[in-house]
């Protein structure tokens, strides 16, 4: 259950031309962001990484050598994580990652049987909302405003992270995802506390 901290609802909405509202939400991984300053090196470590991966997964597998082959590659991927984006000291963190955006991958574009209907949204209203769940209590919402990146080191940066684990073949639309990061204006304890009940806390 603890892995829901990392799958939020992204909701989204708009108020189309005839007065309906349009609303949206769909589960996301959501991570956090290298600062500027550190987001040359980041990139160049997780690029190795995914190229390894290009290697490693270079030819067809099935079984026993495929699932072998997953957990290495996966395992070298969290090591990367704690190393560069999930630090013990807060003094560390807070200098090499940027604590106030969320970042997620927008994926739905490359799905030919999906809705896109957050893709949809964010060309007309970049508000969003972040909704966590940890069962049984403990739910939080983030509010804040969403930016588009694509083509840049940004872009770059959060494709990567996510083919550190999730490894996507060079020959499919790796990279080329647009990538969504939240502003964080607003945090609020949305959970069943008496002191909470959607207390805005930041």
């Amino acid at each position: 259950m603890e892995s829901t901290r990392h799958n939020p609802a992204l909701c989204t909405a708009f108020r189309k031309e005839d007065g309906d509202i349009f609303v949206n939400a769909k589960i996301v991984g959501v991570g956090y962001v290298a600062r500027e300053k550190c987001m040359d090196a980041v990139i160049k470590a997780f690029e190795e990484h995914v190229e390894y991966g290009d290697k490693l997964f270079g030819k067809n597998q099935v079984g026993d050598e495929l699932e072998r082959n997953s957990r290495e590659y996966q395992r070298a991927g969290a090591s990367l994580l704690l190393e560069h984006l999930y630090f013990e000291d807060p003094k560390i963190a807070n200098e090499r990652v940027d604590f106030g955006l969320m970042s997620t991958i927008e994926l739905a574009l490359s799905k030919p049987q999906s809705s896109k209907h957050t893709w949809q949204i964010v060309q007309h209203n970049l508000s969003a909302c972040l909704l966590f769940y940890q069962p049984p209590s403990i739910s939080f919402e983030i509010r804040g405003k969403i930016e588009i990146h694509e083509d840049d080191s940004c872009s770059e940066f959060v494709n990567l992270v996510h083919d550190s684990f999730h490894y996507t073949p060079a020959k499919e639309t790796r990279r080329k995802r647009p990538v969504y990061l939240v502003n964080i204006d607003e945090v609020y304890d949305n959970g069943p506390a008496p002191t909470a009940f959607g207390k805005k806390i930041a």
